[in-house]
């Protein structure tokens, strides 16, 4: 542009530039000659730059020169081509937004040149703008736009109309190559997504092989190898390891692993959870550890050990429920960069071996519960019918004995043999043994050193394998291999040896036999102990029996073959008696004997009434309207003509009446007031006193004598029980009175009480329902 501001034209000559050194002018070669094929292998697709390029071609270097000029204000790349044939070799390597063609050149002209472009697939559509420096005719117009060309300037032109033809189309360039571009980044995308969907399919696909693969394994090695056989080449792993956490949960154990070489599987067989490793570290952390490269391991764990490691890795957590298990470690051999879909795909496998092996861990838990349930039915079964077998000859001690060593032969060994101590506690001495091989087996001996072992320490013995000391001591020979012997125990004390023994190899004796012989053994003690109670009460029961078959017998002498000669006796010193003609020192001798038959007739009919309560089933009684006060002093006269000087006191409070065998109460208040009596001192009063309360009757007999003894009290009413002689006393009674008194009481519905204290003396009281029960 001129100073001015005129538009400055700028002549683009034609011929008079030399072309610089080097510089050749081509042939002009005929148009069919000349293709240009898209398959040329110098051919680069990707332009230099992103900026838009546009070529110049003209035989003429100063026409370039100036048409560079002209154009620069636009930013663009321009090409300078000083003939077809060049234009051509730069169309092979670039796309241009538009082509500056001259009409006339050396060689090929620009309708040849534009004719080669448009049959090129790659160039047909890049705009030609044609340049002239000579007339245009209308054929050379029509020619120009036959072979493609969108616009004919003239030189000279103003600059700035070419800048605005370019621009427009270095502007359409720009937005074909934007789309182009979002065209391409749009085909990257789908061909992405579409990688990325073949490759979840190819994970999916793998997963559900992996998982199918996974339900049939019924133990931890299968589900190891399932992962190392599947899962492994699914993750395009070189090396795989399966680490489970230890019981007290301190550190992980490898359970399986493949690929690795022992030098890495000896510094990984017991990993703390503590350590700073990939495997502790994923488990402590509840995630997953992933380890692309060398390098990553290095910056992440410096301090680790990672000869023989290969390049990349991983360490997943085997959670179920939040609850850890252990973790799965992968090895690969190259540096791998992990996608998300590659972390999905690793933590669905480990969630996948976790359910697994929770799953293996909760079967074999129930098929242990089971095997426990099954073992304790079994032994409750065996308890049970060995118990039943014990219970139904616990009689006889003999068949017991042998019933033991049976049932534990049968359901626990071959040969068995039960040992008691001896009477006097010295030695242990063989009760009863057992075989199961019958009469071609040797009786176990459990031998002195074993069973006093076990007899002196009060421990079972469990020898699972015998020695060949211990086979011969045990005179078995080889035939036993195993041996179990424990202690029999009742009340606390070792009364015995219970030994049981097994022949052949592999059928050694187990914690769980002990515990179950130790409780035959309980059971067979506690038979034992009651066959031995049995057998004593047998024993007491024939010697009670006996001894009341013979008090029976006496208390019949006594009661009836005595009566008939202390009749005779009776009736001899009543007649004596009435003749009168006795002198006085005789008169008190035939007393003394009328006193000394009547009591012995008292001690006969006390034993009458003893033999009819204790063997005949009570005394019988005869009920009657009873006047208690009537009774009272009947009793008390009559005792007091055998007792002259002493002093009985009566208080008899109002009418006393009841239905009563008057007999058989006179002769409780007799015994009574007889006791009371005979253990008062001579110059004491004895008091009797009788009164209602509500529907019964009360009779108390009181005496100020001694009191009865404390250890005497408990059995007072017992047959044969006296107190001791008082001073002066010559006789006392046989220890029935007492005994009679109760028994005839209890059987009119009532009872009798005593209180004896040296303060207060002693008081029987009976108490007497007034009605018949």
């Amino acid at each position: 542009m001129s100073q001015d501001g005129i538009p400055t034209m700028v002549p683009l000559q034609r011929g008079g530039i030399p072309f610089s050194r080097g510089a050749s002018v081509a042939t002009r070669l005929p148009l069919t000659h000349l293709r240009i094929s898209d398959e040329d292998p110098h051919r680069q697709a990707k332009a230099v730059s992103d900026a838009p390029a546009v070529l110049l071609v003209d035989d003429h270097v100063s026409n370039l020169v100036s048409l560079e000029a002209i154009l620069e204000p636009l930013g663009i790349r321009m090409d300078k081509a000083c003939s077809g044939e060049q234009a051509l070799r730069f169309l092979l390597r670039e796309d241009y937004a538009v082509i500056l063609l001259d009409v006339r050149m050396a060689g090929l002209s620009g309708f040849e040149t534009a004719a080669l472009i448009k049959q090129r697939e790659r160039t047909r559509n890049v705009p030609i703008i044609f340049l002239t420096a000579y007339g245009r005719d209308d054929a050379e117009l029509v020619t120009g736009y036959a072979t493609g060309a969108v616009d004919f300037l003239q030189k000279p032109f103003p600059p700035e109309v070419l800048r605005s033809k370019v621009s427009v189309f270095v502007e359409l360039f720009r937005a074909q190559q934007q789309v182009r571009r979002q065209s391409e980044l749009l085909r990257q995308k789908e061909a992405e997504a579409r990688d990325a969907a073949l490759r979840a399919a190819g994970y999916i696909d793998r997963l559900r092989d992996f998982t199918a693969r996974l339900s049939e394994a019924a133990t931890v090695p299968q589900v190891c190898r399932a992962l190392f056989e599947q899962g492994l080449v699914a993750a395009g792993a070189k090396a795989g390891t399966v680490n489970l956490l230890d019981a007290e949960g301190e550190a992980l154990e490898v359970v399986d692993a493949i690929g690795y070489p022992e030098s890495v599987l000896s510094r990984w067989r017991r990993i703390p959870m503590t350590a700073a490793m990939p495997l502790a570290e994923s488990l402590r952390e509840q995630q997953a550890i992933w380890v692309g490269s060398s390098e990553e391991w290095s910056a992440r764990y410096p301090l680790m050990d990672t000869r023989g490691l290969h390049e990349a890795a991983l360490a997943l957590p085997l959670l179920v429920k939040g609850r850890a298990l252990g973790a799965i470690g992968l090895s690969f051999a190259r540096p791998r960069t992990f996608t998300e879909m590659d972390r999905a795909f690793f933590t669905a496998l480990a969630h996948a071996c976790a359910q697994a092996l929770d799953r293996v861990h909760l079967t074999a838990e129930e098929r242990r519960a089971h095997a426990v349930a099954r073992a304790a039915a079994a032994r409750l079964q065996m308890l049970t019918e060995a118990s039943d077998a014990f219970d139904a000859t616990n009689r006889d001690l003999s068949v017991l004995l042998d019933t033991i060593t049976r049932q534990v032969a049968y359901f626990l060994g071959d040969t068995c043999t039960l040992c008691l101590l001896s009477d006097d506690a010295t030695r242990l001495e063989v009760a009863a043994s057992h075989s199961n091989q019958g009469e071609e087996g040797a009786p176990l001996l459990p031998g002195d050193g074993l069973s006093d072992f076990v007899l002196r320490g009060g421990r079972p013995l469990l020898v699972p394998e015998l020695s060949e000391d211990q086979q011969r001591e045990l005179g078995q020979g080889e035939a036993l291999r195993s041996l179990l012997c424990v202690p029999l125990r009742t009340q606390g004390k070792v009364v015995g040896t219970l030994s049981v023994g097994r022949m052949g190899p592999g059928r050694s004796f187990t914690q769980e036999d002990q515990e179950l012989v130790e409780e035959l053994a309980a059971k067979a003690a506690l038979s034992i102990e009651n066959a031995r109670l049995f057998a004593e009460q047998q024993r007491s029961q024939e010697e009670l029996r006996r001894r009341a078959e013979f008090e029976q017998q006496l208390v019949g002498i006594v009661s009836h073959d005595l009566r008939n000669p202390l009749a005779a006796i009776s009736m001899s010193a009543g007649l004596l008696e009435k003749k009168g003609e006795l002198t006085e020192p005789q008169k008190r001798m035939v007393w003394r004997i009328g006193q000394a038959t009547e009591r012995a007739a008292r001690m006969i009919r006390d034993l009458l009434d003893f033999t009819k309560a204790r063997l005949g089933g009570g005394i019988a009684l005869h009920r009657q309207t009873t006047d208690l006060r009537e009774v009272v002093h009947q009793v008390v006269d009559e005792l007091l003509v055998a007792n002259p000087g002493r002093r009985v006191e009566v208080e008899v409070q109002g009418e006393v009446r009841g239905e009563w065998d008057s007999d058989r109460i006179a002769q409780v208040l007799t015994n009574l007031l007889g006791n009371a009596l005979a253990y008062s001192p001579a110059d004491a009063p004895v008091r009797v006193e009788t009164r209602l309360e509500g529907e019964a009757a009360l009779l108390s007999v009181f005496n100020g004598g001694a009191p009865i003894p404390r250890e005497l009290l408990p059995r007072l009413f017992e047959p044969l029980t006296r107190g001791a002689l008082k001073e002066g006393q010559s006789t006392r009674s046989i220890g029935l009175g007492l005994y009679i008194v109760q028994d005839i009481v209890r059987g009119h519905g009532g009872g009798v009480e005593v209180v004896s204290s040296e303060q207060h003396g002693t008081t029987f009281t009976v108490r007497l329902p007034r009605a018949a029960g």
